[in-house]
């Protein structure tokens, strides 16, 4: 229960019309895009400026009021559920992009700023924001940094992380950091600008960011191809890798995928085709065909059944059809899916969709596999089928294990959160957990902001 002297302040600092304490408020941002995990906060906050999260910070560290930063809402992990009661301070008014520079490459923008509206902008001027999440159209940058998002862009042009040079922090007792530069080589201190990003908010209040962007590509290709088997596919990928060609996007659908999109809207794939590639190169114009061409050549030494490539912008989004269908290809299977996000060192995914394969058969359940091959990135569905029924718990950590045994991360762009923290130790050793505690407790000694997530309390 919120001390009602910290209301009052709280009130008093802000103003009554950017807080309220409402239970049917409480109800918006008691989740995010995955309802599974629900935690109402007690209060709702909207700073406009950092010396007004600065001032919510210093007044939450005083009555000890746990605080969660909260974005766009659009992670699957929990990141943003105040698990532990408190408020949650809501970034949407920081919505502001600051600074285009194109002579440096760089932009300074607010953590609210709504990535599309990021790339919109710096696209009407010949640059390009790389990172390109599904979420891309809601999904706020200061959320995407705390998370690292990556996307289909991630095999050739990386994640977030790559993209921010520096950061404007609040820490929970309400000093204000500044890190990183403009600079591309500082070498100034610790690389602190790392430490924050995909730490989930529970270091600090990102309030301002720098981050790099790059030349627009002249243009690009579009392609897909089909295989038997996703071990052919697999063979495939090695041998375009092999050419020295990087692809800017490489996606891919396993048999139910491909089955479950054909069924639902016919784009036109065949019985035997059990894997589908679908690849983007871009670049230089007079560079591209010679690319396409060696693609395909690989494809074809590996047995591909059906090669096809885009003659124009209409080509490329018919191409981009059997992707974007697969959410709502998937619902004509079941309306209820146990989703979780993964990855594996490239070469073993073929190993990991045979281990869910099992799973699968073992609890007689589906299990639909697709992502960014090209990155190890595994999005995984599973259901018990059309007419529901209670899912196997046990399902889900026999994934967990399986992600292990082949060297795995039981997150890839979604983070922890509070849905995974709980398996983390599979992944993390005892001693890097303490460290990690450390260094939690240093920026954070009272354990206030962003409570539950990443790790447990040790």
């Amino acid at each position: 229960m919120l001390n009602q002297e910290f209301i009052d302040s709280l009130k008093q600092l802000v103003g009554e019309d950017r807080c309220t304490f409402s239970p049917e408020d409480m109800v918006a941002y008691s989740y995010d895009a995955n309802p599974e995990k629900r935690a109402k906060p007690e209060g709702v906050v909207s700073p406009l400026n950092r010396e007004e999260v600065s001032e919510i910070m210093k007044l939450a560290y005083r009555y000890d009021v746990p605080v969660t930063p909260r974005g766009g809402g659009s992670g699957y992990t929990g990141g943003c559920i105040p698990v532990e009661g408190g408020i949650v301070m809501a970034m949407d008014r920081f919505n502001r992009i600051l600074e285009v520079d194109k002579d440096n490459f760089l932009v300074i923008l607010e953590p609210g700023v709504v990535v599309k509206t990021l790339q919109e902008e710096v696209d009407k001027i010949g640059l390009m924001y790389p990172p390109d999440p599904a979420s891309t159209g809601f999904a706020t940058i200061g959320g995407n940094i705390a998370e690292n998002a990556g996307g289909i862009r991630a095999v050739k042009y990386g994640v977030t992380k790559h993209y921010v040079m520096g950061l404007e922090v609040v820490l929970p007792n309400g000093d204000i950091v500044k890190t990183g530069s403009k600079c591309i080589k500082d070498v100034a201190g610790y690389n602190l600008t790392e430490l924050f990003v995909g730490s989930e908010g529970t270091l600090g209040v990102i309030t301002k960011a720098v981050v790099k962007v790059v030349p627009k590509p002249e243009a690009r290709r579009t392609m897909t191809a089909t295989f038997s088997t996703l071990e052919k596919a697999a063979e495939a990928v090695s041998a375009i890798y092999a050419t020295g060609v990087r692809p800017a996007t490489l996606e891919f659908l396993d048999r139910i995928s491909v089955e479950a999109v054909e069924k639902a809207i016919g784009f036109g794939a065949k019985p035997e085709e059990g894997a589908l590639l679908l690849m983007e190169v871009d670049g230089s114009d007079h560079a591209l065909d010679s690319e396409v061409e060696k693609i395909q050549a690989a494809c074809e030494q590996c047995g591909v059944i059906t090669f096809r490539k885009a003659e124009s912008d209409e080509d490329r989004e018919d191409l981009w059809k059997a992707r974007r269908a697969l959410s709502f290809a998937l619902c004509e299977i079941a309306t209820e899916w146990e989703d979780d996000d993964i990855s594996v060192p490239i070469a073993r995914i073929p190993k990991m969709i045979r281990k869910l394969d099992e799973i699968a058969e073992r609890y007689n359940i589906i299990i639909a596999n697709f992502g960014h091959y090209g990155d190890g990135n595994i999005h995984i569905g599973m259901t018990t089928g059309k007419d529901g029924g209670p899912f196997p718990k046990q399902a889900k950590q026999d994934v967990v294990k399986a992600v292990v045994e082949l060297e795995g991360r039981i997150a890839a762009e979604h983070g922890i959160g509070c849905v995974k923290v709980e398996n983390l130790h599979w992944n993390i050793d005892e001693p890097t957990m303490k460290m990690m505690r450390s260094i939690k407790a240093l920026f954070d000694p009272k354990g206030l902001l962003n409570p539950g997530k990443v790790m447990l309390k040790g």
